[in-house]
């Protein structure tokens, strides 16, 4: 397995960055639910500030997962 893992290690960052990827997209969809049900004006405003703070994280991590895995497909042909 380990070697596996030396031999090829786009698949482990593709799979680490989806997984993150999965993990921020679920969270921000936790703020939303919260926010939503509290109903206030300031959750709302929380809401859209933990909105614009986790975009920047969840374009890199969409881009190196897009990258890591056309690398892993490339280098598996």
């Amino acid at each position: 397995m380990r070697e596996r893992l030396r031999a090829n290690p786009f698949g482990v960052v593709a799979a680490a960055s989806v997984t993150l990827l999965c993990v921020l997209v679920a969270g921000a969809g936790a703020v939303a639910v919260i926010a939503r049900s509290v109903n206030s004006w300031r959750s709302l405003f929380f809401m859209e500030q933990a909105m614009a703070f986790l975009l920047p994280a969840v374009k890199v991590l969409l881009v190196v997962g897009l990258i890591a895995s056309m690398g892993l497909v490339l280098r598996i042909r």
